[in-house]
């Protein structure tokens, strides 16, 4: 009876220590990468593997949100560019934003 109390005790553990890990989906992608780069890659650990495939996710990561922010500012400008040509002026926009208040 006691060790049915301790194995339900220890699966109970470890239900909770899992529940408290984040679940995070990955998904493969395929890289094209030199010849040099993929026979390391094909003769690396597992655990060099997780590691290098943790900083690549990080980094295209921060690399495609840069890559947005940049197309939203460049979106912005021209925007900007095309209204001023039309005439709607910095200067026009701020008074029409003062007389809203």
């Amino acid at each position: 009876m006691l060790f049915a109390f301790r194995r339900l005790f220890n699966i109970v553990e470890c239900l909770v220590y899992l529940n408290k890990l984040r679940v995070c989906i990955m998904e493969r992608i395929v890289l094209e990468v030199d010849d040099n780069v993929a026979k390391a890659w094909r003769t690396a650990s597992v655990k060099l593997r997780q590691e290098i495939g943790g900083l690549m996710n990080k980094q295209i990561a921060t690399i495609i949100d840069k890559k947005e922010e940049t197309d939203i500012i460049q979106f912005l400008n021209e925007l900007r560019r095309e209204m001023a040509e039309k005439g709607l002026t910095q200067e026009i926009l701020d008074d029409i934003l003062k007389d809203e208040r």
